[in-house]
Order: structure tokens, then sequence, then C-alpha cells
């Protein structure tokens, strides 16, 4: 049993799964942040586009 709890906690195979799953976390989290701030600014400066240009159709 000693043995066996031994081996479980040298063994860190586990540990990279989480860390890569961290990782991936911050970066999804910094696309979704980006994605959403490129949107708003598109967003912006399509309605700015129409109020220029006196388009109805926006």
């Amino acid at each position: 049993m000693i043995k066996l709890l031994k081996k479980f906690a040298k063994d860190e195979s586990g540990a990279a799964i989480v860390e890569y799953g961290l990782a991936l976390l911050v970066v999804g989290s910094i696309a979704a942040g980006g994605f959403s701030y490129l949107g708003t600014q598109t967003n912006n400066n399509v309605l700015g586009a129409c109020d220029t240009l006196g388009s109805a159709t926006c």
C-alpha cells in the first residue's frame, strides 16, 4: 500500500493535463475578449459609415 502511494505521489502525468487545460482557458478567455472588442468596434464603424452616408437601410 505504501509503495502504491509513493508511486502515485511521483506520477506527474495528470499535472501536465491540468496545466494544458489552464493554458487553454487563458488563451480562450483572451480570444473571446478580443473578438468581443473587435465586434463592438466593427459595429460602431459600420453605424458611423451609415450615418455619414445617410443611408436608411443600415
